[in-house]
């Protein structure tokens, strides 16, 4: 989606009012996950040059754009407006979900560098702890963390790495929740560990 021609061709039954590589990166907002300018750098471009635009439109959606330039990475959200429609669907977590992506945006945020890479290993010894209570049945263990692994992957918080079984940590979990709503999460999550 990030190869296409941004002159402006005139076609006799075509209505729009924008030029292609708007209407490009308002689809790709609308489809998400996220525009990340290291993936999609004519998407990107076309997004710096018609900010106003774009979260015009969003808005007329009641979507927000939020943009990051310093990590290079855009998506929608709902407004947050009183009676809104909800446009943004929702991905309910299970609970080794929610860990992983704790786990995560913590490497993330610790970190410094740009890119943040982690493995298998190490995603399983933080999950491991999670799954002991719940059964001693290694291989249902292991299709658990590989399922939360897919479903990170497939939501593209998780990008593959050129190494087998390493994963770049997408930069848009430092956007996505909040330190309140981390706060809630952990807390919640520390409850349930001492019960």
């Amino acid at each position: 989606m990030d190869e296409f021609d941004d002159e402006v061709v005139e076609l006799p039954d075509d209505p729009g009012e924008l030029d292609p590589g708007t209407r490009r990166v308002l689809l790709k907002l609308l489809n998400g996950p996220y525009v990340r300018a290291q993936d999609h750098a004519k998407l990107w471009a076309a997004l710096e040059r018609n900010e106003p635009l774009v979260r015009s439109r969003l808005a007329d959606l009641y979507l927000e754009l939020v943009l990051d330039r310093d990590s290079g990475v855009a998506f929608v959200r709902n407004l947050a407006l009183e009676d809104a429609p909800k446009v943004v669907r929702r991905q309910p977590l299970t609970l080794l979900d929610t860990v992983l992506v704790l786990y995560l945006r913590r490497l993330l945020l610790t970190s410094q560098g740009s890119r943040v890479f982690v493995g298998r290993e190490e995603i399983e010894d933080q999950l491991r702890g999670f799954l002991r209570g719940d059964t001693t049945d290694k291989k249902q263990q292991e299709d658990r963390i590989r399922r939360s692994l897919v479903r990170m992957t497939s939501n593209s918080i998780l990008l593959k790495a050129e190494v087998e079984d390493r994963w770049e940590i997408s930069p848009v979990l430092r956007l996505v929740f909040g330190a309140d709503e981390v706060a809630a999460v952990t807390a919640d999550l520390e409850r349930m560990a001492s019960e």
